[in-house]
């Protein structure tokens, strides 16, 4: 065979291995795709099976998944929930949207300290004494936040980031505003009155712990299920307030609005074993 055949010939053969490679990267894609379509088949069959555990690992097999394609399991999961007359089955794929839509809220700053209001009298120009909203700390929590910061029992904060608190809000009430605004792993600077010391400290947030966030997540999941509502023509637009009104909720304006789809703990119906 001369060079230049062969030449040719390997030129030829490395094309053709060229464009076989997109074609066997495409075939696996598909074939990976057609694997996780399979899985959550079987998860959703499992999700209303005889046996408790099986349902039980199911759900937590399908909000774990989440992690990878959100909006698909969101997706497959609600488009069942409404197909399905199973309770069993649309109360596990309730529970499992609920965690998955809870589980993407933004994690809310958290110190980890038990506080009451106190006013701290300062001496202005005049050397009178000059009342300035202060927080007081009654308690710290262990392995929190404010406990790694070294904050102490009778500290009082008198500034965020160098701001002083406003003196016609309940200073409590404006930190744990301040602190929920932000998020966990952010630093403040808090201004400390400690005996006649001034103290500053710089402090990481932690995240809130589990459980303390349940009102959030219900009204993120009741807002996103209202919108999911009305993409599907389930719900007119305008229509989900007054659907998940509590009575007389505008007399406390903190109060949260009712899930649409109600939350309840994990009870199983009768055929549970």
């Amino acid at each position: 065979m001369s060079y230049c055949t062969h030449s040719v010939l390997t030129g030829l053969v490395t094309g053709l291995m060229l464009l076989a490679s997109p074609l066997q990267a495409d075939n696996k894609a598909n074939h990976n795709h057609a694997g996780d379509q399979e899985q959550f088949r079987t998860l959703f069959a499992q999700l209303g099976s005889d046996s408790f555990p099986i349902r039980q690992v199911a759900q937590q097999k399908l909000q774990e998944a989440a992690g990878k394609n959100r909006e698909l399991i969101l997706e497959q999961s609600l488009n069942r929930y409404f197909e399905s007359n199973d309770p069993e089955v649309r109360y596990r794929l309730r529970s499992a949207m609920f965690g998955i839509v809870g589980s993407s809220l933004r994690k809310e700053g958290f110190i980890g300290i038990r506080m009451m209001d106190a006013p701290v009298p300062f001496l202005n120009n005049r050397g009178n004494a000059q009342p300035e909203r202060a927080v007081q700390i009654l308690s710290v929590l262990p392995d929190t936040a404010a406990s790694r910061a070294g904050l102490r029992l009778g500290d009082k904060i008198i500034r965020l980031d160098g701001n002083p608190f406003d003196n016609n809000t309940p200073a409590y009430f404006e930190l744990s505003k301040y602190i929920r605004s932000k998020s966990s792993g952010d630093t403040v600077k808090l201004s400390l009155k400690r005996g006649i010391e001034e103290v500053e400290i710089d402090l990481v947030l932690g995240a809130r712990p589990e459980g303390m966030d349940e009102n959030r997540k219900a009204e993120a999941f009741s807002e996103w299920m209202d919108q999911q509502k009305i993409a599907r023509g389930i719900l007119k637009p305008g229509n989900e307030q007054a659907d998940n009104k509590q009575p007389n909720s505008s007399e406390n304006p903190l109060e949260f609005r009712r899930p649409s789809i109600q939350i309840v703990p994990d009870q199983d119906p009768k055929k549970r074993k």
